[in-house]
């Protein structure tokens, strides 16, 4: 059997493991289950995959983001390295087609969306496969404390007892000593190996600018920088508005956000150098191995320091010096929290919600609807008159607790009520047609179709019938026109699956305990962002490895804090150099130098005093 250096070669290329690697591959493959804790681009997905390779039977990955796991899929496959994805948007047929190759395709490692743990189809046929390892991709996302808590990671521990308790491997870039507690808590884990490198990176420097001209300052860095720039802001909105000022100001850049289309196209072009600059929502990044990125900038502020060391560190990956820019103006702590504070609701709106929705579905106490649900998002809140955000909020924290799980999806649903009863009916069910075939399913399927409107699945009539859904409008239109059925149709943006019975006390309890605690921790993170960008006395890096209880003395010497005190003669000969290039104004000067104005001042006074440099139409000149 080949060892883990020589797959190491024959597979990445690679003739040595990064820090952390071969530790958590050989505590993994002596039985130990592990956390694995290692900063954005630290290799992490190598650890499991590597493992995987080196033992028999399957590596079951858990990992949050379906395009993240298509990419490391067919990362995998062009590698000759046999692996697939199950997600939730994959239809039944093609669950049970991807579950037999599992069993019978050689198959090293699956792939699973934390909500297919759910799913008792999956469950019965992976308890029965041999399954070497239990991978835990993005693992902050089980704990309640986490930047990005997802509830159905809340399900691994059950599952992982089904699955007869393979070794674990939890894997995350980001953790606190709260965090790290919690994972290994929920995950129920024993002699757990926590595998952690040092969060410093020494060849980037982590930048805050504070500026009232957030677009002057953003296009300074932009144009004297080169190589792959990462732009971040909060809304798609402002993604599209910062690059139509860009390229009015000659800078070309492209922006990527969830609705952006083409997306795998604008992903080439950027990582090709075709378009170095990218602005962006946090959906990009995430899984793209882009090792050449020089600058990653914020233009809002992140919702967390964990999010913000996540996205800042897809810079340098290279291990060349690179910058993790915050572009901050004195509304931005403000405009944070009213993202991220003011969207959270009430107790009674919680309260309110649950009532109206059972109401809406017209749920009775103590019944568990069997089939899901679907409704229009806009028509619900405005039946009731209710805020759309903190709707949107209170909808999550069902889904959180487990109560509702709930996606969004697109599709016309319809409302149809057959117009004939008893003999006339039957006689035009006998009839051999296509509509008498409809007819006939529709009453079997819903027995009361011929007394109240009933509210019709196109998709699974289709599968019914043999009949495609665009082909069934049509017969639908025929129905009506003919006097048979009585129709609506309404868009349905959002599916509602009901895990517990109705018990209001029950599950508000819970609902309101966990409003309460994701109130107090979005606070917390808040106030970190807020220490962070107003931070004036310590190392920016040190303050982010403080963060996450990595204790130093050690400064970095090339953020904007370590810069803001700078040796003066060696502050005096950077800005010699400048001038002999050309005359600066002084915010020109602060922007090359990525240094404040206040702080440049008295070393530009000084300078004047000396008459090494005079100052003309507010620029700075040197003298010869």
């Amino acid at each position: 059997m080949n060892s883990a250096r020589e797959l190491l070669q024959k597979y990445w290329g690679w003739s040595d493991f990064r820090p952390g690697q071969k530790e958590a591959i050989d505590a993994s493959l002596s039985g130990k289950n592990t956390l694995i804790i290692l900063p954005t681009g630290g290799g992490k997905s190598l650890c499991f995959q590597l493992t995987a390779l080196l033992q028999d039977g399957i590596c079951v990955v858990v990992s949050p983001l379906v395009a993240l796991m298509i990419d490391q899929v067919s990362a995998l496959k062009s590698k000759n390295i046999r692996a697939l994805s199950i997600h939730g948007s994959m239809r039944e047929n093609d669950l049970v087609e991807a579950l037999d190759q599992c069993a019978f395709g050689n198959i090293k490692l699956l792939y699973l969306s934390p909500e297919r743990l759910r799913n008792p189809i999956v469950c019965e046929r992976l308890k029965t496969l041999p399954i070497s390892l239990l991978a835990i991709d993005e693992a902050h996302c089980i704990s309640h404390w986490g930047h990005d808590f997802r509830p159905a990671y809340r399900q691994i521990a059950q599952f992982h007892s089904i699955i007869n308790k393979p070794p674990v491997m939890a894997l995350t870039a980001t953790a606190t000593q709260r965090v790290k507690k919690d994972i290994i808590a929920s995950l129920e884990l024993e002699d757990t190996q926590l595998i952690q490198t040092s969060f410093f990176r020494p060849n980037l420097s982590y930048q805050v600018i504070h500026t009232e001209n957030k677009l002057s300052t953003i296009r300074s860095i932009l144009k004297n920088s080169s190589g792959n720039t990462i732009l971040y802001l909060r809304t798609r909105q402002h993604c599209e508005t910062l690059v139509e000022q860009l390229r009015m100001e000659g800078i070309h850049a492209r922006y990527f956000h969830g609705g952006s289309s083409k997306k795998s196209e604008l992903i080439d072009d950027w990582q090709s150098g075709r378009e170095p600059i990218m602005v962006a929502t946090s959906a990009f990044g995430m899984g793209i191995d882009q090792a050449n990125v020089r600058q990653v900038i914020h233009a809002a502020l992140p919702e967390s320091i964990e999010s913000y060391y996540q996205e800042a560190g897809r810079a340098g990956r290279d291990e060349k010096p690179a910058k993790a820019t915050i572009v901050t103006s004195t509304r931005d702590i403000q405009v944070v929290n009213n993202q991220f504070l003011a969207t959270i609701p009430q107790a009674d709106l919680v309260r309110q919600v649950y009532t109206k929705l059972c109401a809406y579905f017209q749920i009775a106490y103590g019944e568990l609807p069997l089939e899901p649900l679907d409704m229009s998002f806009e028509n619900f809140v405005n039946t009731y008159n209710f805020p759309s955000k903190k709707t949107y909020e209170v909808f999550r924290i069902f889904d959180q607790i487990g109560c509702i799980r709930w996606s969004n999806l697109v599709v016309e649903r319809f409302r149809l009520q057959v117009l004939y009863k008893g003999k006339e009916l039957n006689n035009l069910i006998r009839k051999k047609s296509s509509l008498s075939t409809i007819l006939n399913i529709l009453v079997r399927l819903y027995p009361n179709i011929t007394e109240t409107p009933q509210a019709i699945d196109g998709y699974q009539l289709s599968k019914r019938t043999g009949v495609g859904t665009d082909q069934l409008k049509v017969h639908f239109a025929a129905l009506e026109k003919k006097g048979y059925a009585a129709i609506s149709s309404w868009n349905c943006d959002t599916r509602l699956f009901f895990l517990e019975p109705r018990e209001d006390e029950y599950i508000l309890t819970r609902a309101i305990k966990h409003l309460n605690q994701s109130l107090e921790t979005r606070k917390v993170q808040l106030k970190a962002v807020q220490d962070y960008v107003e931070n004036e006395k310590q190392c920016n890096q040190a303050l982010l490895l403080d963060y996450f209880g990595e204790t130093t003395k050690t400064v970095c010497g090339h953020c904007s804090t370590c810069q803001s005190a700078p040796n003066p003669a060696r502050l005096q000969s950077s800005i010699i150099t400048i001038l002999k290039k050309q005359p600066a104004s002084l915010e020109n000067l602060s922007k090359l130098l990525v240094i404040e104005e206040k702080t440049i001042i008295a070393s530009l006074m000084e300078m004047l005093n000396e008459e090494r440099i005079l100052q003309k139409d507010q620029l700075f000149h040197v003298i010869e």
